[in-house]
């Protein structure tokens, strides 16, 4: 075996070594930013619950979606991809917990500062799909398999967040010209619809994949009309 070889071998055990560590140590992060994301939610509600409104309990409980979303995302991510992380992979979970942290504080009396807080979420979000589509291009064949499988579902669900963005954004900057603060129990629903329509999306998104990778019949049909059309 000459020395180019066994440089490539070496080369090779090394990225397998970074890949097998790639899930749990993912994970284990966004585990950890969650958890104070989610304390912090806490906290707040703790101290501040007896004067809660039925909006700071809407906000509290979207507030309390959105952390949960998040960290499932994670999960079913590092499920379905592996590659290797860059500084990009570990700055957005911080973005994530730094926007997370802002919603859960505005739970209470800042109606307008948690919309911005609630659109930064979703430009976060954006972000990381962003980032997620452009690793899929250098990642394994099986990785880029999984990734056309769930490629129309991914391009909705790209959709969707920009549109939630936009729509949070918005409501933030024309929050005083429209008088958003007179309707403020309409505002938070619309927020809580937002959230749960987004969560909506990742249940057949996600358990599309799952049926892929445990080889279920009605998976190998839908790809079977998907490659005729």
């Amino acid at each position: 075996m000459n020395k180019t070889t066994l440089q490539d071998a070496e080369s090779d055990n090394i990225a397998q070594r970074i890949k097998s560590q790639f899930a749990p140590a993912y994970l284990t992060l966004a585990s950890i930013i969650q958890g104070v994301a989610l304390s912090t939610l806490v906290v707040r509600v703790e101290s501040s619950y007896p004067g809660f409104n039925a909006v700071a309990w809407l906000l509290t409980i979207t507030t309390f979606l959105v952390i949960l979303d998040i960290w499932h995302e994670y999960l079913m991510l590092v499920l379905a991809y592996v590659w290797l992380p860059t500084l990009l992979d570990s700055l957005v979970p911080f973005a994530f917990v730094a926007a997370e942290l802002f919603l859960a504080h505005f739970v209470y009396g800042n109606l307008r500062a948690w919309l911005l807080a609630y659109a930064a979420c979703f430009l976060v979000g954006i972000a990381a799909w962003l980032l997620r589509n452009a690793q899929v291009r250098q990642l394994a064949e099986e990785d880029r398999i999984v990734h056309k499988r769930l490629a129309s579902s991914d391009r909705f669900r790209g959709v969707l967040v920009i549109i939630l963005a936009v729509l949070s954004l918005m409501s933030w900057a024309l929050y005083d010209l429209l008088r958003l603060g007179q309707v403020q129990l309409i505002v938070a629903s619309c927020a809580f619809l937002g959230g749960l329509i987004f969560i909506g999306s990742s249940i057949p998104y996600w358990n599309r994949f799952l049926d892929f990778a445990l080889d279920r019949p009605e998976a190998n049909q839908l790809s079977k009309q998907t490659r005729r059309l």
